[in-house]
């Protein structure tokens, strides 16, 4: 018999568990969700806004099954699924399937943080019962989840049927859509504004200094080119004052999920959903703390070995006197850590150590950038002897600063940011006069604000409250994968149907895209999760607003139509845009009737080629002429002759049956050529 059950998500945790406990524990993996809403049908009652969740699928239930019979065994039970909202919510499904099976037998609850053996065994001496542990998690959980698919079964129906096409609305990934459109049309409507910068080349002692008018942008352009009149008058320039100071850098904190993305991206030109990929391996493989965390707080226990191994592996010189302590935005996210290494070991034994897990390259530098900061968080400041001086050329103020790093401190192991460059002064003081080499006044232009990456996007999403740690990565691969972003050279760009969506959504629910709508809405869930606020009112609220319209009902199409009608006639038609009667009207009374040059070519030549007749009152109107085409493709169906090639296909894809239809033949090999493209 089986002494104790541990319960997980992934069959790597499972396995890395199974070493540490050996016999008398038995670690199985849900594999994920196995429990979910259907996936085609909306799967709540709009009454009542239950939910119907079933097994997700065979291999799912056999799963279930296994556990189950095992539950049924095992003296101890403990649901040991990750430490956030999602997590929770499978481990609560698993309690209430065990709750069945395994009568009175005690069903813990663990929440592993890391896995290592010594975490992991302390956790499973103190697992509190599951009926003790916080049910908002759960409801916080069923919150988003049935809200999220009313809002998309709801309107993603409705706005592909108006926009014309298939488009997808959802309540977080939508307003990221946005912000994408508002950064691409202010890019398109930014106008570069001119400025000017004046620097001057001065010499000490066979040493050139660079310095530039204290003003660093002047935009008047008169103003610029007087300054530089001035100066061109004289050869030298006088030291005004001299001020000299030390000026300290700290570390930054230790990574959470956002701040991990954004480094990736920008370092390592990791998408968010490759960082979170990597970053889960590492935890299931015991290397880092879990990565689903906006906690920057670091255990007691780790902050002795982070100041032990400093101490000794990078110098005693570079520890502070007191371990630093760094503050959360909230106070719930102290439950957790913030991502750190779990072996304070150096590089070399974290590379090892991943090597024996058989982990790739691209983990090796994921890891390394989450050691660095780890360490570099726990490390003395950066010290700078930072000297500014000013000069007065022919009355003007010119400023030159220079810095020094005297103490490395912490940037000894971590320094992502960029380089700040020595600049080394040469001794100067008050009064003193330097000769004037060279004089420049340059033009410049203001840029535009620059296009998103995915890690800037993590960051915006973040300052705006809409999403958090465990969505970050999904939200932004959601909107790549449905086709509303695309990536070019490292940054985000939007897409026309992005452009449809988004100008949709602002006439007719305008809500759903409203930055401050959605951040409140996710504070309502964190009050869920505390046990404050009921999940139903979250579904309620977006439940009612899914069924409200505002604006018109006009399709995207038609009101295309209309204004290029508009445009064609040379009418103002900005009165009626948005009255679907008045616009109907007008599209009647001035659409074209006469058949275009291509239809009236095309319907002549299938006449000659089926021999159908084709009456000179066909020729001149659209719509006969368009129902005579549909008719003449059905009758010249009847003398297409399939090519050897595609009789070939057919007979590859056991669809020889085909050859003797043709019609049906060609639908079948234009679907299947689109599909090898895709590929």
């Amino acid at each position: 018999m089986t002494e104790k059950i541990i319960i997980v998500e992934s069959p790597k945790k499972a396995r890395e568990i199974q070493k540490f406990l050996g016999k008398g524990y038995t670690v199985k993996a849900t594999i994920g969700h196995f429990k979910d809403l259907p996936e085609k049908e909306m799967g709540v009652d709009l009454k009542t806004f239950e939910p119907s969740f079933i097994v997700k699928s065979k291999n799912h239930k056999k799963i279930l099954s296994e556990i189950k019979k095992l539950a049924k065994k095992a003296k101890e039970i403990y649901i040991a699924t990750d430490p956030d909202r999602e997590g929770y919510a499978i481990g609560y499904f698993m309690f209430q399937e065990l709750k069945k099976t395994a009568k009175n037998k005690p069903i813990k609850r663990a929440e592993f943080h890391e896995i290592t053996q010594k975490h992991v065994k302390d956790v499973l001496k103190k697992a509190p019962e599951f009926e003790k542990t916080n049910t908002g998690l759960f409801n916080a959980f069923l919150g988003r989840r049935v809200g999220d698919r009313i809002v998309g079964y709801t309107l993603s129906p409705i706005a592909s049927k108006e926009i014309g096409g298939r488009f997808s609305v959802g309540r977080v990934q939508s307003p990221a859509v946005r912000l994408i459109v508002e950064r691409e049309e202010e890019i398109k409507n930014f106008k570069p504004e001119p400025y000017y910068v004046i620097s001057a080349l001065l010499e000490k002692d066979k040493k050139h200094i660079s310095t530039t008018y204290k003003e660093q942008k002047i935009k008047d352009k008169q103003k610029a080119q007087k300054i530089y009149e001035d100066i061109k008058k004289v050869g030298y320039a006088v030291v005004k004052t001299v001020e000299k100071k030390q000026v300290k850098q700290s570390p930054k904190p230790p990574f959470v999920t956002s701040t991990l993305q954004q480094t990736a991206n920008s370092v390592l030109k990791f998408a968010p959903e490759r960082t979170m990929m990597l970053a889960q391996d590492l935890f299931e493989n015991g290397l880092i703390t879990y990565h689903r965390t906006d906690s920057v707080r670091i255990s007691d226990e780790a902050i002795k070995g982070i100041r032990k191994f400093i101490k000794e592996q990078i110098g005693k010189e570079y520890l502070p006197p007191r371990a630093r302590k760094y503050k959360n935005k909230n106070t719930q996210a102290d439950a957790h850590e913030a991502i750190r290494i779990t072996n304070f070991v150096d590089l070399k034994a974290q590379e090892k150590l991943l090597q024996e897990k058989g982990l790739s390259e691209d983990h090796l530098k994921l890891l390394k950038l989450i050691y660095e900061r780890t360490l570099a968080s726990q490390m003395k400041d950066a010290i700078y002897d930072r000297t500014t001086v000013l000069f007065d050329i022919n009355k003007h103020l010119f400023k030159t600063t220079g810095s020094v790093l005297t103490f490395e401190g912490f940037k000894k192991i971590y320094n992502q940011e960029q380089e700040q460059q020595d600049n080394l002064l040469p001794p100067l003081e008050e009064g003193e006069k330097l000769k004037k080499l060279e004089e420049k006044l340059e033009e410049k232009f203001t840029k535009p604000p620059p296009r998103y990456t995915e890690g800037s996007l993590v960051k915006k999403l973040e300052e705006l409250g809409i999403g958090r740690p465990s969505t970050y990565a999904s939200i932004i691969k959601t909107i790549k994968d449905r086709g509303y972003v695309t990536k070019q050279s490292g940054s985000l760009r939007p897409t026309e149907n992005a452009y449809n969506l988004i100008n949709y959504l602002h006439r007719r629910y305008n809500w759903v895209i409203d930055y401050d709508f959605t951040r409140k809405m996710e504070e309502f869930l964190d009050k869920v999760e505390e046990n404050k606020k009921n999940w139903k009112e979250f579904v309620k609220e977006l439940y009612k607003k899914s069924q409200k319209k505002s604006g018109s009902s006009i399709s995207e199409k038609m009101r295309n139509y209309a204004l290029d009608l508009a445009k064609k006639h040379q009418k103002d038609i900005s009165n009626i845009i948005d009255n679907p009667e008045k616009l109907k009207e007008f599209i009647d009374e001035h659409k074209d009737t006469k058949p275009t040059e291509k239809q009236i070519a095309y319907a002549k030549a299938l006449s000659e080629k089926t021999g159908l007749e084709l009456t000179e009152e066909t020729l001149q109107d659209k719509e006969k002429i368009k129902k005579w085409i549909n008719k003449a493709k059905k009758e010249a169906m009847k003398y297409i002759q399939l090519s050897e090639k595609q009789k070939k296909v057919l007979i590859s894809q056991g669809k020889e049956d085909l050859i003797d239809q043709p019609e049906k033949a060609l639908k079948w090999l234009n679907t299947y050529f689109k599909k090898r493209k895709k590929r």
